[in-house]
Order: structure tokens, then C-alpha cells, then sequence
């Protein structure tokens, strides 16, 4: 299989969309995510006027919620909404399942009482999985697990979070009281530009502290008929890394990887970008002071020399990358600006 992989301007957000092919035979395409509310008409809107006119008319279309904060989750509801009588599966991220209908209960009476913001973000999520969950039986979409055990194939593969590790962090963030104790709403402190870029790596490893909300997020791994590999990595972190590592992950014919969270100084560390030494990082991100953070451009940089770095903020529009041009129509679209 073969892919096009179309990282779409979602501000802050992602909005991924991933058309594989077999040729002569099927189409793919999985929409990973979709961005806040509001972006996920523009996504439609790609996939209608790139994609859908030169599909096979055997395909099967899907879509991957990565985790259920709403920078992924609202913008992906809207395009379960508009097409979800196309779609046939859905591989989404549900901590919902994965907790008793006791806790449940408690984490909602909690958020309506406003008793922590924390608590209020995780009932937040909960309903948006609830939501996905409901257009999921309006449509007849089959739902699977986003866990590495449960979506796992040759050329699309759910790296990380195993079972383990999922299990393990749901019950870390929906616990109350850890929650109550936690600020992870809180504003960070200045950024001394300085540093950026005199000692880059020193900041990127100074506080690799990705929420568990995050570390639970699915990283994919897509393998072209080139045995050439792409890694999207949501909002994962070091630990989900660590996770993947230890499952048997290596990091060979890495052709590109996505930079976690927009690019955020606080889910890679200094050895996981020379770890995973791509030809290209590509971020998703608004192109703020923290996302993508100038720490980490810089410390990619001065580790992985030869590395392209492209960021949909840059103008604003789609990222692209085609693995096999013989096989899909040529858009005929320019060259991407580098960092």
C-alpha cells in the first residue's frame, strides 16, 4: 500500500487526513482527527474536492479520534456528521469504557459543582466521546478500540498505547482526587528567548510533563510499499515513546515524523528526536510562542542536521506528502516552505 498524507491548517489542532491505496484494487482513507468546532467542514471540504472525485469504487473510509480533547474530537464530530453514511469504521480513544459507571457518575456530579477545571475538561471529553459514540450507531459505523492490540496491520499500525499503558493512565486522570491536586490548566511560566536558542536541548529536556490525557493519545505508524515509515504522533509524549519502545518499536526507514502536541517543548525530548532522525517532522500547529516551540526547532536542528521541518502554520495551508506518485493524480500543488 501506498499513501497520501494531507496534514490540513487546523489552527491548534490536528486535522489529518490519510488516503492509502492498493493499486488497481482499493482505497483507504482514514481521517485522523479533525481539529476544533468549525474546522471540520474545511476538512470535508479537502476531502471532497482532492480525494473523493478519484477513489476507487472499492474503498472504505474511516476515521482515527486520536483522544477526545476538543482540539481533536469537535472538529472530527462535525465530519462524522456530514459523511458518516460513508464511513464503515470508527478507531477512537474511549477512557469512558475503561472506568466504573461509579466514577463516572462522580467525575459528572464533580464537574456540574465546578469543584476543579481539570474536572471539568475530563467531563468535557466524556461527553464529546459519548456524542461520537451516538453518531457512530446513527451511521452503523463499526467502533475498535484505538490500543495497539486492537488495530494492528502490516501497513497501518496503532503503535502506542498498548492495553497496559492505556489502562494505566485513564486511571491516573479520571482519578478526582490526583485531579484536584494537578493544575494542568495552569499558564506557564515566560519564555526566555534567549535560552531558545543558545541552549534549545536544555529547555525541550528541563520538564517532559505531558499529561496523562495526552500520553493516552494513539500514535500510528503507516509503511509504504517501500518499507519506508511515517509516524503520527497526536499528543503523545516521551513516555508514550518509551511505551512503544518497549513493544518493539524501532526506529528505521523513518521517513517522517509528526511532532507531538503542535510541537510543544513538553512531549519530545532531545533523545527521541535523534532517536526517531526523520528526513522530515512535520507539526500541526497555530504558529504561537509555544507551539511550535522555538526550543524544539532549534534542538532538532543542531541533532538531526539534515532533517526538513514543516509546519501548517507556515502559510497556513495543506502539508502534503505523496509516497508513490506513479499511483495517485498529481494536484499539482507547490513546494512546502521549510523552518
Amino acid at each position: 500500500m501506498d499513501f497520501v498524507i494531507d496534514f490540513i491548517y487546523v489552527g491548534d489542532g490536528d486535522g489529518i487526513v490519510i488516503w492509502g491505496r492498493i493499486p488497481n484494487e482499493q482505497d483507504f482513507v482514514f481521517f485522523l482527527d479533525g481539529g476544533n468546532a468549525e474546522f471540520g467542514s474545511k476538512v470535508v471540504e479537502h476531502y471532497r474536492k482532492w480525494i473523493k472525485p478519484n477513489l476507487y469504487s472499492k474503498r472504505t473510509i474511516a476515521f482515527i479520534n486520536s483522544h477526545p480533547h476538543a482540539d481533536h474530537i469537535n472538529g472530527l464530530i462535525e465530519i462524522v456528521k456530514e459523511i458518516g453514511n460513508e464511513m464503515t469504521w470508527g478507531i477512537y480513544n474511549d477512557p469512558v469504557k475503561f472506568i466504573s459507571d461509579e466514577l463516572r457518575h462522580n467525575i459528572k456530579q464533580s464537574a456540574l459543582k465546578k469543584e476543579d477545571a481539570d474536572i471539568e475538561h475530563l467531563y468535557k471529553s466524556f461527553q464529546k466521546v459519548q456524542e461520537l459514540n451516538e453518531l457512530c450507531e446513527q451511521y452503523g459505523i463499526e467502533r475498535r478500540e484505538a490500543i495497539s492490540d486492537s488495530f494492528n496491520y502490516n501497513e497501518i499500525k496503532i503503535l502506542s498505547p498498548s492495553r497496559e499503558f492505556y489502562t494505566e493512565k485513564v486511571q491516573l486522570f479520571t482519578n478526582i482526587d490526583f485531579l484536584k491536586v494537578v493544575n494542568y490548566q495552569k499558564t506557564f511560566s515566560q519564555i526566555n528567548e534567549s535560552n531558545e536558542l543558545l541552549k534549545p536541548c536544555d529547555v525541550v529536556d528541563e520538564k517532559n510533563d505531558a499529561s496523562p490525557e495526552n500520553l493516552s493519545a494513539t500514535v500510528i505508524q503507516l509503511t509504504d510499499s517501500k518499507g519506508k515509515k511515517y509516524i503520527l504522533t497526536s499528543d503523545a509524549g516521551v513516555e508514550s515513546f518509551d511505551d512503544m519502545e518497549r513493544n518493539g518499536f524501532n526506529s528505521e526507514n523513518l521517513t517522517i515524523v509528526q511532532l507531538p502536541h503542535h510541537g510543544s517543548r513538553r512531549n519530545i525530548s532531545t533523545e527521541w528526536i535523534a532517536k526517531f532522525s526523520p528526513s522530515m517532522y512535520l507539526i500541526s500547529a497555530e504558529g504561537n510562542e509555544k507551539h511550535p516551540r522555538k526550543a524544539v526547532i532549534s534542538c532538532i536542528k543542531k541533532n538531526v542536521p539534515n532533517c526538513g521541518i514543516y509546519s501548517t502554520h507556515k502559510n497556513k495551508g495543506t502539508l502534503s506528502y505523496t509516497t508513490n506518485r506513479n499511483i495517485f493524480p498529481n494536484r499539482n500543488w507547490g513546494s512546502a516552505e521549510s523552518l
